[in-house]
């Protein structure tokens, strides 16, 4: 969740970047609509990154102000790493596209290459030409900018949003009240992840298939021990499931690319005399662990249990009947 309190910690310095006068704590928690013990906290966490932020006592009241210095004359200092390293980070977000989020790191690109000297410019475009980060075919987020935007803005504010869900495996559409946690992106598809009061748990919600969203004016308080990384032990990649223990045999010239990847934080891997490996995991039996099996044609086996090793026969029984009778 630490994602949702930046956010909002950044939208408090920008507040104070647009008010020279200064803004009490009780004329920020208003504007950005969170308790006034939730500014405190955040304007403690702001000054400890080394923001120059301050208190100063006004009658009554105590305005806090960003220091004039800082707003006028703030530099970031940076190396050709990090212009090179921000330059990847444009490539790593066309996963975006269509997005404010997309939109905002190409923004942010253009203001720091203003103030670079021609030389520089000149230089980082050579070496940027060298350095690409490739995706095949991100998906067009465009249509759903509108929703994107909202549901980012609602996990910031701990808004509720009601959606109308279409289910892939129906095709049926449902009208879901949902508290946002988080918005995260896997494999060139963006979720969001939150708890779902029409099944009364935690739930992944693919966002091109949202259909409408309203940004409710309730609010929820985003719970302290939600964990990304632990909601995600039960999945293979995406969907959750009840974990198994999953054992596949991969041949030699498969146990190649097998062990150079992480497919699974569960995975142990194990060489065999002939070259091959086998891989254990737990992890959920669903089509995304059949499609990666299957992805290595015969050169993978599933050991055990035996109930994956039905689905896997059962696939692939379906795929040769597909091509008619073997000539």
């Amino acid at each position: 969740m630490r994602g949702l309190h930046l956010a909002r910690q950044w939208k408090i310095i920008r507040l104070l970047e647009s008010r020279p006068t200064g803004l009490t704590a009780n004329e920020i928690a208003t504007e950005i609509e969170v308790p006034v013990r939730t500014v405190y906290r955040d304007l403690g966490a702001i000054q400890e990154a080394g923001f120059p932020i301050y208190t100063e006592r006004d009658g009554k009241h105590s305005h806090w102000r960003l220091l004039d210095g800082f707003k006028r004359g703030f530099r970031i200092p940076v190396t050709a790493t990090e212009l090179m390293s921000l330059h990847v980070s444009r490539d790593l977000l066309r996963i975006f596209e269509g997005t404010i989020f997309q939109e905002s790191i190409e923004s942010l690109f253009a203001k720091v290459k203003a103030s670079l000297a021609p030389e520089t410019i000149g230089y980082l475009n050579q070496v940027c030409a060298r350095v690409r980060v490739g995706f095949p075919h991100p998906k067009d987020y465009g249509p759903l900018r509108e929703i994107i935007a909202k549901i980012s803005d609602a996990t910031a504010r701990e808004n509720c949003v009601e959606i109308a869900y279409k289910a892939l495996s129906t095709g049926g559409e449902t009208l879901r009240r949902v508290d946002p946690y988080q918005v995260w992106a896997m494999g060139g598809v963006l979720y969001l992840i939150g708890h779902c009061h029409l099944r009364n748990e935690i739930r992944t919600f693919a966002m091109d298939r949202i259909k409408r969203l309203t940004v409710l004016e309730d609010t929820f308080q985003s719970p302290e021990d939600f964990s990304l990384e632990e909601y995600l032990q039960t999945a293979f990649r995406v969907m959750r499931g009840k974990p198994e223990k999953v054992k596949v045999w991969f041949k030699a010239s498969a146990a190649k690319v097998v062990k150079e990847r992480i497919w699974h934080p569960s995975q142990e891997i194990r060489p065999q005399e002939d070259g091959s490996v086998t891989v254990t995991l737990e992890a959920p039996i669903n089509y995304e662990i059949i499609s990666w099996i299957l992805g290595f044609g015969s050169g993978a086996r599933v050991l055990e249990p035996a109930s994956l090793q039905e689905h896997m026969k059962a696939e692939l029984a379906a795929s040769l009947n597909g091509y008619g009778p073997i000539l």
